[in-house]
C-alpha cells in the first residue's frame, strides 16, 4: 500500500482501504461547496474596524455630555393675575410636619362677598389669604381648614370663617397626597378696630408622631 497521490486544484482524496483513490470534482462543484454565509465576503481590515470603533465611541461620547450639560433644576409655573384689591406676597414661606406653606396673595378688607346662592356681609371685614400647600414627604398629609389660626394685633387668634369658606366653596379637609401641592383660598371674619400680623399654619403629624406638629408662623401682610 502505497501513499495517496497528491492532490490539484479541486482534487478531493478518498481513502478506501486498502487503495486510495483520487476524484477530480469539477471547479464550479467545487465552489457549490462553500458555505453561502462566506461566499462573497471580504476581509475587513483591521485599520478600519477600529477608526469606526474610535468614531462611533466619540459619538456616543459627546451624546452623554450634553445630557450632562443639562441645567435645569426646576420648571416654570403659569402665572396667575392678581384680583381685585389683592396684593401679592414674596418670601412668605414656612413649613410645619411635611406640609410646605406658602402664603401667595392676602386681600384685605372685603367688604362683601357672592357665592352661586348668597351674598354676605362680614361681621367686621373679611380678610382672605391664598395659600399654596405642597407635600414635600412621602406620606398624606391633611390641611385641615378650621384649625388655621390668623394671628391679631391685639395679640387674639382667630379661626377660619365657616360663613365666607362655605359661600365661596373652599375646602374645609383636603388631603395632600405625597410631592402634591394645592392652591386655595383661606376666609377669616377680623373684627374692627384690629390688624392682621401673622398667620399660624398646621401641617398634620407625620407617621411616628403622637402629637401635633409645630406650626409654620408666616408674617401678614408684606
Amino acid at each position: 500500500m502505497g501513499d495517496a497521490p497528491p492532490e490539484g486544484p479541486g482534487d478531493t482524496c478518498f481513502r478506501v482501504s486498502p487503495v486510495a483513490i483520487r476524484l477530480r470534482i469539477p471547479p464550479d462543484l467545487h465552489a457549490a461547496r462553500t458555505p453561502a454565509y462566506r461566499r462573497g465576503m471580504r476581509r475587513v481590515r483591521p485599520l478600519t474596524t477600529a477608526l469606526s470603533a474610535l468614531a462611533a465611541a466619540a459619538l456616543l461620547g459627546s451624546t452623554l455630555q450634553g445630557c450632562s450639560q443639562h441645567k435645569d433644576t426646576g420648571y416654570t409655573l403659569p402665572s396667575e393675575k392678581l384680583r381685585d384689591g389683592e396684593k401679592a406676597q414674596r418670601n412668605r414661606t414656612g413649613r410645619s410636619a411635611d406640609m410646605q406653606f406658602t402664603v401667595v396673595a392676602y386681600t384685605d378688607g372685603i367688604s362683601t362677598i357672592l357665592g352661586t346662592h348668597a351674598e354676605m356681609k362680614p361681621k367686621g371685614q373679611f380678610v382672605r389669604i391664598r395659600l399654596l400647600c405642597v407635600n414635600v414627604g412621602r406620606d398624606i398629609q391633611v390641611f385641615d381648614t378650621w384649625a388655621q389660626r390668623l394671628v391679631l394685633s391685639d395679640g387674639s387668634q382667630l379661626g377660619a370663617d365657616v360663613n365666607s369658606t362655605m359661600v365661596k366653596r373652599q375646602p374645609e379637609r383636603l388631603s395632600v397626597g405625597a410631592n402634591m401641592r394645592a392652591e386655595f383660598d383661606v376666609w377669616f371674619d377680623v373684627p374692627k378696630g384690629v390688624t392682621v400680623k401673622s398667620v399660624r399654619l398646621f401641617g398634620s403629624p407625620t407617621v411616628g408622631m403622637v402629637t401635633d406638629p409645630a406650626p409654620a408662623v408666616i408674617p401678614l401682610p408684606s
